[in-house]
């Protein structure tokens, strides 16, 4: 990857094949279908830009100044006096740029309204939004989304309830979130005098435009799980079709016999259902926790006020979902941990003198307990800015069995995860305030 992007204008040809127009060359021996050639281009493009070379900043630019693509087989004799007519004209050629964030960003608006729909478009609009997310890493490429209004456009997406929404979730998850290495490394580098600097400006003012578009009145519905709000997958793609749709009503109303009946393409069309449910459920509380964390007193066009009133209305059900998802991911989480303890995998690795329960630990992550220990912080934000809402969330706890311990030790073991910064200590803030 590193070489395609130092040595070659590789990406800029790919950004060249999914812009092009679906026109077939009628020149070509064996004429492939442009959206097939899109598709592939697509695949590529999202692998590359995935890859922790280009993610890491180790090589390429920000894709909105690649430089153009010119073929090494152009013929430039033929026009050498328009070349030596004006040097002008020559400067600017050379100048030429390649803007693949626009690129991107015109591919999807144009599924901003309407489903794919094909097996083929839904695919290169997956691919797409991949793409986009994974630029998103370099902070580079915030500061571009959030100027050609990329998240006026993924809230458009939402709005409309498309399969697009789902991933304009990811992006908006990406581009409000940031990375842990973007944050590391900004540690690193922000120190003077023992003491670390706050965070990234490009984040922040990410998650300001989020709110100052009116993304508070799509994302809470959302993140209550009101089912007018939440995107629905195409019927060309597997978690929208007609087999998923049947198989997940099957198993809402709990009919053992036809759980049992269930062939295996509407098994897999169900899950594939309950995972599309699940990355939205997932990408909400990552945006929330985003909001919570670079949102402060200080954010223009009173951002932090607006926050924090949503989880205080309505008698606080907003508190009472978010009580909810702690609960339910801290559930799987230590289930999770368990069967990891329970494994022959775990077994093995204390043969070989393994760290067991730094893979336990891992188990444990990757099975819902990140998205617990942000739950916990968007709680504690909640508790930290109204006293009606932390006696609201003491006594909601109560009633579930529960007590504030589990936060506690949600937002203890969070804390332990996350270097020096100001991430660290705003959750020990938390700790402390609840």
């Amino acid at each position: 990857v590193a070489l395609l992007c130092k040595q070659t204008l590789f990406l800029s040809w790919l950004f060249g094949r999914i812009e092009k127009k679906n026109e077939i060359d009628a020149t070509a021996t064996a004429p492939t279908s442009p959206v097939v050639l899109k598709l592939h281009a697509s695949e590529v493009l999202s692998t590359i830009l995935q890859h922790e070379d280009y993610s890491m900043q180790r090589c390429g630019v920000k894709l909105s100044c690649l430089p153009k693509y010119t073929c090494a087989f152009d013929d430039l004799d033929e026009k050498p006096a328009a070349i030596s007519k004006s040097s002008k004209n020559d400067v600017e050629e050379k100048d030429e740029k390649v803007d693949g964030m626009e690129v991107l960003l015109q591919s999807i608006a144009v599924y901003r309204k309407a489903d794919p729909q094909t097996e083929v478009e839904c695919e290169f609009l997956e691919n797409t939004f991949d793409a986009l997310a994974a630029t998103l890493l370099r902070e580079d490429n915030v500061e571009n989304f959030v100027e050609y209004q990329g998240i006026e456009l993924m809230l458009r997406c939402l709005r409309e309830k498309v399969h697009s929404g789902g991933g304009a979730l990811k992006v908006l998850n990406f581009a409000v979130s940031g990375s842990a290495r973007s944050v590391s490394e900004e540690a690193a580098t922000n120190i003077t005098d023992g003491n670390i600097k706050g965070v990234n400006d490009a984040y922040k003012k990410a998650c300001e435009t989020f709110i100052q578009a009116g993304g508070l009145k799509v994302i809470f519905p959302l993140f209550m799980a009101r089912k007018g709000a939440i995107p629905c997958p195409a019927l060309c793609s597997e978690a929208g079709s007609n087999l998923a749709k049947r198989a997940m009503s099957n198993s809402a109303h709990k009919d053992d016999n036809a759980k049992g009946a269930l062939s295996k393409r509407a098994k897999k069309a169900a899950h594939a259902r309950k995972k599309w449910l699940a990355e939205v459920e997932q990408n909400v509380i990552y945006i929330m926790y985003a909001l919570t964390r670079y949102i402060d007193e200080k954010s223009p066009h009173d951002a932090h006020a607006r926050l924090l009133v949503k989880f205080v209305e309505e008698d606080c059900e907003k508190c009472d979902r978010a009580v909810e998802l702690c609960l339910k991911y801290d559930e799987k989480a230590r289930i999770a941990e368990y069967h990891y303890f329970k494994s022959d995998e775990a077994e093995e690795a204390e043969q070989l003198g393994a760290d067991v329960d730094l893979a336990a630990l891992d188990a444990k992550l990757r099975n819902g307990g990140d998205v617990f220990h942000r739950g916990c912080a968007i709680l504690s934000f909640a508790c930290a800015g109204s006293t009606r809402c932390h006696r609201h969330v003491r006594d909601q706890l109560k009633l579930q069995g529960s007590g504030i311990s589990v936060i506690k030790a949600g937002l203890a073991e969070f804390s332990s995860l996350l270097i020096n910064g100001s991430q660290k200590d705003q959750i020990e803030n938390y700790l402390s305030s609840i």
